[in-house]
């Protein structure tokens, strides 16, 4: 008896269209219900629904699920309505049909294309389907862009959400109309801007005079139900930065942002302000065309890039993080040093006392604590290893004798199993009951392997626990590492994360420990503090 696993997926432009009715979900899955019933071998077990789901590519959901149950053992069949359900990559579905589910010895059945793998072998005629699903998804792909840039380019704003100071209007299609009170501050904003105040200081002037952020505003106030989460509620340099460089506000609407290298990819390569594509005077204009582009000017001469003087990248960069808000730290200036003396959080730099109180550590304790910790680590590592080790040993036998006695147990339900099909045959057994201890000797056995997976995986990570602490060894037991040494290479290759709290105490987390110690009771517990 086969277990199938119904397989259906709809991508989003055939939900919208209208009269799609034989590719909607339901239509596949009672196809494929009305397939198993002809059968006498084929038992429902599990249905997978994608909907809304690309084609394009097998990073979906339900799918990933299905291929995980093939794993265990859940479903030993495949159906679905044609190969376009699987998917329209040509190469990528050539795979999983050509190569991965006959490999797992899973039966698939494609009804519309009349293949049953357990009929005969993959052939040409299923691989020139897939090759013209990949032509389909190329075309629908191309069509989609140049309708939407069509648009565009006839004073149409698509996205279905307006930017800030804007609302869609109710009368004419995907036409802006301003929103006055939105309009105003960001008018106030761009002011702010040309006067000198940077985008920490505006956040903070918002946020003293309760402005609601974009995202809050747009939820609590236009009630239009905003999908974006609206986060703490207050207003962020992002969000200021954002506003700053829109040009929809100067009345255009912009035909291109992004570019992608392929139609199979997500990722998508931002296009330069200057290269844009624009349709002028396609509604109402907040800001001028030339207020747009004074800030613009101004922005460049303020871009401070996170390098030291010699082109390199501050050591504790991506590192560094508040402990109380989390937030990254940034370097601080003081006029009386005449320079950067140390990092402080960077919300309270943004927003003030009222948002994270005070976290400042220079960067000559930093170094110290730093250099300590590690040097610490080094030597509790060599220790993990010994330890780990000598664990791993005392483990072995035990876990062996687990493993063997597993698959003694998986052994004797598959000799039980055909026992009980001889007897079936034979006649000693009735139907229901053959399939009935059929049933019990397979879910048993899925048990029985899914606690061998769990053992094998245990035993795996303690040995890549040891692995992965030698190799930390290998690349730092020659030297003990000093401040003067402490640069970012040696951050980088042993520190994931280091969070600094207001009383100068850090917590390292290590990338290649078992261990997370915190630095504060390290050096309590050394007598240091």
């Amino acid at each position: 008896m086969y277990k199938a696993g119904i397989y259906c997926r709809i991508s989003i432009e055939e939900q919208n269209k209208e009269g799609e009715y034989s590719n909607s979900i339901h239509s596949q899955i009672q196809m494929a219900r009305d397939y198993m019933a002809e059968q006498n071998d084929i038992m429902e077990k599990k249905v997978y629904v994608d909907d809304g789901a690309s084609g394009s590519n097998f990073e979906r959901t339900e799918f990933r699920q299905m291929l995980a149950d093939i794993e265990f053992g859940v479903i030993n069949m495949v159906i679905f309505k044609d190969v376009s359900r699987l998917g329209r990559e040509h190469i990528d579905t050539n795979y999983y049909l050509g190569k991965h589910f006959p490999e797992k010895q899973i039966r698939v059945i494609s009804i519309l294309d009349n293949y049953d793998s357990a009929l005969g072998t993959y052939d040409e005629m299923i691989e020139i389907k897939t090759l013209l699903n990949d032509m389909y998804l190329r075309d629908t792909s191309k069509k989609i862009k140049t309708t939407i840039q069509t648009k565009r380019r006839m004073g149409e704003y698509t996205p279905k959400q307006p930017p800030y100071g804007y609302v869609k209007s109710k009368t004419i299609h995907n036409h802006l109309e301003v929103d006055p009170y939105a309009a105003e501050i960001v008018r106030r904003i761009y002011r702010m801007y040309q006067n000198g105040f940077g985008c920490t200081v505006i956040c903070r002037t918002l946020n003293e005079d309760e402005i609601p952020c974009p995202a809050k505003y747009k939820k609590d106030v236009l009630k239009n139900n905003y999908v974006w989460d609206t986060g703490t509620g207050v207003w962020t340099s992002y969000a200021v930065r954002g506003i700053l460089k829109n040009l929809v506000y100067t009345g255009a609407v912009v035909i291109r942002k992004y570019e992608k290298p392929s139609y199979k990819l997500s990722y998508r390569r931002s296009i330069p302000l200057e290269e844009m594509e624009l349709v002028p005077d396609a509604h109402e204009a907040i800001i001028s065309k030339e207020e747009f582009d004074l800030v613009q000017q101004i922005r460049k001469g303020r871009r401070v890039p996170c390098f030291d003087k010699n082109k390199e990248p501050h050591k504790y960069v991506g590192l560094l993080f508040c402990g109380k808000c989390k937030t990254a730290m940034r370097k601080r200036y003081l006029s009386s040093h005449n320079g950067y003396d140390g990092y402080m959080c960077g919300f309270h730099q943004k927003q003030g006392q009222n948002y994270c109180e005070l976290n400042h550590i220079t960067f000559e304790k930093l170094d110290e604590l730093v250099v300590f910790v590690i040097n610490l680590q080094l030597k509790q590592m060599k220790m993990d290893v010994k330890n780990l080790e000598t664990q791993i040993r005392q483990m072995q036998p035990e876990l062996d004798s687990k493993i063997a006695k597993l698959q003694a147990k998986i052994e004797r339900n598959l000799e039980y199993r055909k026992r009980a099909y001889e007897q079936f045959m034979d006649e000693v057994l009735s139907k229901e009951e053959y399939l009935e201890l059929k049933q019990m000797y397979e879910t048993e056995n899925q048990k029985y392997q899914k606690e061998l997976s769990e053992l094998n995986h245990k035993a795996q990570s303690q040995q890549s626990a040891v692995n992965e602490t030698k190799i930390c060894q290998e690349h730092f037991n020659r030297r003990k590492i000093t401040v003067e040494q402490l640069n970012r290479e040696v951050l980088v290759e042993l520190i994931d994360k280091i969070y600094v709290y207001p009383d100068q105490k850090l917590d390292i987390y290590f990338k290649f420990s078992s261990m997370e110690n915190s630095a504060d009771k390290i050096l309590e517990k050394d007598g240091v503090i």
